[in-house]
C-alpha cells in the first residue's frame, strides 16, 4: 500500500515517503525513503496519510534496516484515525471476523435470528452480538465506556477459544474494525497468521446449545484463566515434538481440576493437622523446617486429580474415549513425571504407538469436562468423542480395539 507520507506526531513538518506492506511471515513493515524514527526510540507511534487522505496510525514501531533508508517493524496499523498513544481510549465498538464463526453460528439455524445484545457477565457495560454482514457472521462487541484499541481483545480471545472448543481447530482473526464514539470506522491491520490446517469438524453449533450458553461460556472461560489458555494452545503451533503438547495437556488438566475443585485435599484436614502437630514436636533444625515446608499445603496428587476429572463428564462418553481409565491415568502420570523431570523411565512404560495420541485423548477429555459444565447433553458429549480428532486418536483406539484378524 503506497501511503503518501509519514511523520512523527511531535514533528509533523518532517515527513518521509514510504510503503506499508505485509511480509512473507504475515508481519507489517514500513519502508521509507529516509530515516524518520530515531534508532533509540522503541515502541514509537508514527502517523501517516494515504494517497486518498486516509489517516493512519502505526503502533509498536521498531526501526531497523539500511543506512540511507529505513525499514520499520510495525506491531499494528489503525487505518482511519490518528491517536497519540496506544492507550488512547476512544473506541466504543469492535466488529471482528473469526475463522469458522459463520459456520458455527448458522449451521442448522434455518433462518433463526442470531443473538443480539448479550450482556457479558464478566465485563459490566459490555454487550455482544452475532450479526450478519453479507454472507458472513461477525462478532460485534460494544462498550458503554470508551476503550483503547486493544481493549476488546479479552472477549475476542474468549470467542476464539469457544470456536477451538467447538471444532478442534485453531481460530484466527480474519479482520477487525473498530468504531470510535462518533461511529467512525477504523480498520485494524496486524500480523496475519494463517490457519494451521483446515480441519474444522464442529461437535456442537449455536443451534444446539442452551439459551444462556454464551453468557455461561464467558463465565467459564474467565474461571479457567491461564489453564484454559494452555488447553486451547494445544490446537495451535503446528508440528513439533509431541512431548511439549503432552506435558501441556497434563498441566492444563491439573490446573483445571484445581479450578473446578479448589477445596480438594490429599488427606483429610484432621489427618493433615495431626501430621503437622507431630512434626512440630521434632527438634528444631533443618530437618524440621524442611518437613514443615513440604507439608504446608495439602493438595491432592496428580493421580487423584485425573480420576476426579474423568468423573465429571458423561460416563459413557468417558468410557468410549479412555477405554481403560486406569491405564490412561497411569500413562498420564508417567508422561507428566517423565517429561517434567527429563527422564525416559516413565515414558518407556507407555506403549510407543500410544504416546503421540495421548495428548489428543487427554485434550478431548478436558473438552468433555467443559461441555458438561456448559450444560451440553450426554448425547452431545458422546458425539464429541466420535468426532474429536479421530484421526489423531486412532493409534490410541487401536491399542484397545485391534482390527479383527483376517480369515485364513
Amino acid at each position: 500500500m503506497d501511503n503518501g507520507k509519514w511523520w512523527m506526531p511531535a514533528d509533523p513538518d518532517r515527513t518521509a515517503a514510504g510503503n506499508l506492506s505485509t511480509t512473507d511471515d504475515g508481519s507489517l513493515r514500513l519502508e521509507l525513503d529516509q530515516h524518520l524514527v530515531p534508532w533509540t526510540v522503541r515502541n514509537a507511534v508514527v502517523w501517516g496519510e494515504t494517497a486518498d487522505a486516509t489517516p493512519v496510525t502505526l503502533l509498536g514501531v521498531l526501526p531497523f534496516g539500511k543506512m540511507t533508508q529505513e525499514e520499520i517493524y510495525v506491531h499494528a496499523a489503525l487505518l482511519g484515525v490518528h491517536i497519540t498513544s496506544a492507550d488512547d481510549a476512544i473506541f466504543r465498538q469492535a466488529a471482528v471476523s473469526l475463522s469458522n464463526l459463520t459456520d458455527w453460528a448458522t449451521r442448522g439455524r434455518d433462518g433463526l435470528p442470531l443473538p443480539e445484545q448479550v450482556n457479558n457477565p464478566e465485563l459490566p457495560g459490555e454487550r455482544l452480538s452475532l450479526r450478519g454482514e453479507g454472507t458472513e457472521v461477525q462478532l460485534v462487541i460494544e462498550s458503554e465506556e470508551p476503550r483503547r484499541w486493544a481493549g476488546f481483545g479479552t472477549t475476542t480471545q474468549a470467542f476464539q477459544d469457544l470456536l477451538t472448543l467447538a471444532g478442534n481447530a485453531d481460530c484466527r482473526i480474519e479482520s477487525s474494525v473498530l468504531f470510535t464514539g462518533e461511529g467512525r470506522p477504523v480498520q485494524v491491520w496486524m500480523k496475519a497468521d494463517t490457519v494451521i490446517e483446515h480441519h474444522w469438524h464442529p461437535v456442537f453449533g449455536l443451534s444446539t446449545v442452551p439459551a444462556q450458553f454464551i453468557s455461561a461460556w464467558l463465565k467459564l472461560r474467565t474461571q479457567l484463566g491461564m489453564s484454559g489458555s494452555v488447553l486451547f494452545s494445544l490446537d495451535y503451533g503446528g508440528r513439533g515434538y509431541f512431548q511439549n503438547k503432552l506435558f501441556n495437556a497434563a498441566s492444563a488438566a491439573e490446573g483445571i481440576h484445581h479450578i473446578l475443585h479448589p477445596g480438594a485435599t490429599g488427606i483429610s484436614a484432621q489427618a493433615h493437622k495431626d501430621l503437622k502437630d507431630h512434626i512440630k514436636k521434632l527438634p528444631d533444625g533443618e530437618a524440621k523446617n524442611w518437613a514443615l515446608s513440604t507439608i504446608r499445603r495439602n493438595p491432592p496428587g496428580f493421580t487423584t486429580r485425573m480420576r476426579e476429572l474423568a468423573a465429571i463428564p458423561d460416563g459413557e462418553a468417558v468410557e468410549r474415549l479412555l477405554h481403560d481409565q486406569d491405564k490412561w491415568v497411569t500413562w498420564m502420570v508417567n508422561a507428566r513425571n517423565s517429561i517434567g523431570h527429563s527422564s525416559w523411565g516413565g515414558m518407556d512404560k507407555i506403549p510407543h504407538e500410544v504416546r503421540p495420541a495421548l495428548t489428543h485423548v487427554t485434550k478431548t477429555l478436558l473438552h468433555l469436562v467443559l461441555l458438561e459444565k456448559l450444560g451440553l447433553s450426554a448425547d452431545q458429549q458422546r458425539s464429541a468423542v466420535a468426532v474429536s480428532y479421530h484421526r489423531l486418536r486412532q493409534p490410541y483406539d487401536d491399542y484397545f480395539d485391534p482390527p479383527p484378524t483376517a480369515p485364513t
